[in-house]
């Protein structure tokens, strides 16, 4: 079974993927309409849009090589979303915002917060909250007419959740600090040097070896207590602390590690109605054709047609 964060870096490649694909569609699809809003389709006026010493690179350059770079993927995409919303019609299937919100919410898990996960899909790809919203809208209305017609019992349910119990266990969530170090001896130095009243954050970007967290004065932001990701020892450590506590040096691998636990917090128990849905929709994708078939499927039987100037193509 993979973790909580397994999955999450699942979901983000999903939303990764198509919506790199929505962005070359829109990068295509606005260059082509400016173009003709200005008139400028002609073969040899196109206005010069960048230079390196001295030498242009025109706007039709530009097209032309976007064209034949990724030209085919994103006509491919852009005919998706049409075909797509016209089954989806047809079928009277609608995702309503709450459902996408889930989704979202579902995917962030890994990241310290929403923010941070918006943050990442701006400065990686330039996506807006609400492109990362449309793409996520696109993905669960495809999953949707996927699974049209494929009934999972609610018997099916419970023998999942049988199997599965520890993947809907609620997790404390430990807000954590950290100067790592790489001996034991360094650590109790350290330690002396907090119980003597030095500022654990200061301490921590003077000595700490974890580069990351270093920056930060040390802090790892939110971790779930079973997070994969970090020592076990060290994880069982924070939880039995009290906010404020600090508790060191414990071995991680051939370090050290001093922590700090700032909060703690014992998530709600999750909604079982909420579980259920998603329990019912993973089993129906299982059975499901692959969603790239459906995507094809649908393009066949909405007459796509493609024509395009196989110069221009690799």
């Amino acid at each position: 079974m993979m973790t909580r964060q397994e999955r999450a870096l699942r979901n983000t490649v999903v939303i990764l993927a198509v919506a790199t694909l929505m962005l070359g569609g829109l990068l295509f699809w606005s260059l082509r309409a400016m173009a003709l809003l200005k008139g400028d389709t002609t073969e040899n006026e196109t206005p010069e849009i960048a230079a390196a010493g001295g030498q242009p690179i025109t706007d039709k350059q530009w097209m032309d090589e976007l064209k034949k770079k990724h030209g085919q993927e994103v006509l491919v995409g852009m005919l998706n979303h049409i075909v797509v919303d016209m089954e989806a019609k047809a079928l009277g299937i609608t995702v309503i915002d709450d459902e996408v919100e889930q989704e979202l919410a579902r995917t962030m898990v890994g990241y310290g917060s929403e923010e941070q996960y918006f943050a990442q899909m701006q400065s990686q790809l330039g996506l807006s909250r609400q492109e990362v919203f449309a793409e996520t809208a696109y993905r669960l209305t495809l999953q949707a007419i996927a699974t049209v017609g494929i009934t999972i019992s609610d018997a099916d349910i419970d023998a999942y959740l049988d199997q599965n119990a520890e993947r809907f266990t609620p997790k404390k969530e430990l807000e954590l600090s950290m100067i790592k170090v790489s001996s034991y001896a360094e650590g109790e130095q350290v330690m002396d040097r907090l119980e003597q009243g030095e500022d654990f954050a200061d301490l921590a970007r003077e000595v700490s070896i974890d580069e990351e967290s270093r920056q930060h004065g040390g802090s790892l932001g939110k971790v779930e207590e079973d997070d994969p990701f970090w020592p076990e020892g060290m994880l069982k450590t924070a939880a039995s602390l009290d906010a404020g506590d600090i508790a060191g040096p414990i071995q991680a691998g051939k370090d050290f590690t001093i922590i700090r636990l700032e909060s703690i917090r014992s998530p709600a128990k999750p909604d079982q109605k909420e579980i259920r849905a998603l329990i019912r929709q993973e089993l129906a994708l299982e059975q499901a054709p692959p969603l790239q078939q459906v995507e094809s499927d649908l393009r066949t039987k909405y007459d796509v047609s493609i024509n395009i100037d196989n110069s221009l193509q690799d």
